[in-house]
């Protein structure tokens, strides 16, 4: 069992029992793991504050591999994200986006791109973005990271292009043009294919630079909706956000 190190942000924590927390974070390295922190639910233990939503970190493990099992040994916080995330405004946006990448993201799929992604959320929110846009890029991307997006700029059906309004199809993969749509009734507008075109080759932040007008809370609705339509699951965070109700 060597003992191994990696960089990895806080997705979630729960009680193993009286003494112990099961603890989700996702790695530089080695994706999304769940580890043990013996100790961890104790009043004082060497962990503190570690295990906070979001938060960034240097961990130490041991991994057993007939048990398959991975054990925390120590840590130690490198960015603290507790007081943008911890806000009433923001903290039900931050557990739905902990939520779909637990949900959505296969265990130990090494991926940098998602830890890169959230890291420049988080840090872009701290700058003064707005959460309903951040939440919004990140449901792009995380669609595309997963392969799981529609092009936003061709029909999947005749490969028209510069589209100015389009549908989706019933099974989101794809979209169609005015001319290839038949009974499909999720429709995305000129702004709306923009700016997931904008959030594709810019970064968040770079928020300033987006100027138009974009229904946001419609479009969080319906990424959501392309969420949970692949995964095959029902998001629990969206009851207490108000673009879902």
């Amino acid at each position: 069992m060597p003992l191994s190190s990696t960089k990895g942000l806080v997705l979630g924590s729960s009680l193993i029992n009286e003494q112990d927390k099961l603890v989700f974070l996702l790695t530089l390295d080695r994706g999304i793991i769940r580890a043990i922190a013996p100790g961890a639910a104790r009043g004082r233990n060497r962990f503190g504050s570690l295990f906070e939503l979001f938060t960034a970190g240097d961990f130490q493990y041991y991994w057993n591999e007939e048990k398959e099992r991975i054990t925390l040994t120590q840590g130690e916080i490198t960015w603290s994200f507790f007081p943008v995330v911890s806000r009433p405004e923001n903290i039900f946006y931050f557990y739905l986006v902990a939520e779909i990448v637990l949900k959505l993201v296969p265990y130990h799929q090494c991926d940098q791109r998602i830890y890169r992604l959230l890291m420049a959320i988080l840090k872009t929110r701290e700058e003064g973005a707005g959460i309903d846009f951040l939440v919004l890029y990140f449901l792009i991307w995380i669609l595309k990271i997963e392969g799981l997006l529609f092009q936003p700029d061709v029909c999947a059906n005749c490969q028209a292009r510069d589209l100015q309004r389009a549908w989706i199809r019933d099974d989101f993969r794809g979209i169609l043009c005015p001319k290839c749509k038949r009974n499909e009734r999720l429709m995305l507008a000129g702004n709306d294919l923009r700016f997931i075109r904008w959030a594709l080759t810019h970064s968040p932040a770079q928020w300033k630079d987006w100027v138009e007008a974009v229904p946001k809370a419609r479009l969080i609705r319906l990424l959501i909706r392309q969420i949970e339509y692949h995964g095959e699951f029902t998001l629990k965070t969206t009851l207490y956000l108000p673009e879902c109700r």
